[in-house]
């Protein structure tokens, strides 16, 4: 995990019921039907969060298709997916992170390759009131223990205060480990320096570019 030339893998939990299995590799559809799912599950985060929410279609068919990286992946008994979560402990494969400041945070568990980051956790916004989420939380969490190893991963704002995701998790990664620890590790703000009263001469409203005729520059 973040070291040129090493690769630690782990094994998986293949099937925790008959609804959630972990993948490293997906076909080409299920790979579609992900992306759809994904469009779906984050749009209304677009407006919501300062930093965007959402990887390009390149960037998530990357996490999809890299085998370091598990899709636990949830699908009704029809075939259907339904949710993801995305696993690894390889955190290079992480492009929006530094893999240097969990390595100073948790530097025994990075030394064997013990922080497994969760990228992506999405469910369909029909299945929320199931358990699918629960049971792909479940699964990695077993898969994490095994290793004993830490999950970290990040969510905005919104997914914290109005959603309620980190509470959520935390409910559920105590019900598979028996106890746990719920820490913020860094906080980054997005700011803005607004004016009181914006005065007359320089509103937005009544700025208007200058004109400059090409016979005054010749």
């Amino acid at each position: 995990m973040g070291r040129q030339g090493t690769t630690v893998s782990f094994t998986p939990t293949m099937a925790l019921d008959r609804v959630v299995t972990a993948e490293t590799t997906v076909d080409p559809h299920t790979a579609e039907s992900l992306w759809d799912l994904y469009c779906v599950a984050f749009a209304g985060l677009r407006d919501r969060a300062a930093a965007r929410q959402m990887l390009s279609r390149p960037d998530f068919t990357l996490q999809i298709l890299d085998a370091r990286v598990v899709k636990y992946v949830a699908r009704l008994a029809n075939g259907r997916v339904i949710g993801l979560c995305t696993l690894s402990n390889d955190l290079d494969t992480v492009p929006w992170i530094s893999p240097d400041f969990y390595r100073s945070r948790y530097p025994a568990y990075f030394a064997r390759q013990a922080v497994f980051y969760c990228g992506i956790a999405m469910v369909h916004p029909d299945a929320r009131a199931t358990r699918a989420f629960a049971g792909m939380v479940a699964a990695l969490a077993r898969d994490i223990a095994a290793a004993d190893g830490v999950l970290v991963a990040d969510m905005c704002r919104f997914n914290v205060d109005e959603v309620r995701l980190a509470r959520t998790i935390t409910a559920l990664m105590e019900r598979a480990w028996g106890s746990v620890r719920h820490t913020e590790l860094d906080r980054q703000l997005y700011l803005a320096w607004e004016p009181v009263e914006w005065p007359a001469a320089v509103h937005p409203a009544v700025v208007r570019p200058a004109v400059v005729s090409a016979r005054a520059v010749a």
